[in-house]
C-alpha cells in the first residue's frame, strides 16, 4: 500500500471524474457520429462541449489536489517532489526528441554538402 494512494481520500471524491469521463466519451462519440454525416455545425458544437467538459475535470482535478494537500499536509512535499521529477524527466525527453528531429538531421545535411 502506497502511503500517497488515491484510497487514502473518500472514493466519493473521485465520482465526479468518472462521470465527467462518461460524459466526455459520450460528447464525443456525438460529436464523431455528426462528423460522418458532414454535420460540421454540430460536430463544432459537441466538440466545444466535451471540451467544456474537460475543463471541468481538471478543474476538480486542482479541488482534489487542494484538498490532498491539506488532509495530508505531511505528504505535500513528496508530492512536490514526485512532480519536479516527472516534469523533469518530460523536459528531458522532449529535448532528446528535439537533438533526434531538429539537431541531428540538420547536422548530417550540412555534412553532405
Amino acid at each position: 500500500m502506497l502511503p500517497i494512494a488515491a484510497e487514502n481520500l473518500p472514493s466519493s471524491m473521485y465520482t465526479p471524474l468518472v462521470v465527467l469521463l462518461a460524459i466526455y466519451v459520450a460528447l464525443i462519440l456525438l460529436a464523431s457520429r455528426a462528423r460522418a454525416h458532414e454535420d460540421t455545425e454540430r460536430t463544432d458544437r459537441w466538440e466545444t462541449f466535451a471540451f467544456g467538459v474537460l475543463l471541468i475535470a481538471a478543474l476538480y482535478t486542482i479541488v482534489l489536489v487542494i484538498s490532498a494537500i491539506f488532509a495530508y499536509p505531511s505528504r505535500s512535499t513528496d508530492m512536490v517532489t514526485i512532480i519536479l521529477v516527472i516534469c523533469g524527466f518530460f523536459a528531458l525527453l522532449l529535448i532528446v526528441f528535439f537533438v533526434l528531429a531538429e539537431w541531428i538531421p540538420q547536422r548530417l545535411r550540412r555534412g553532405s554538402e
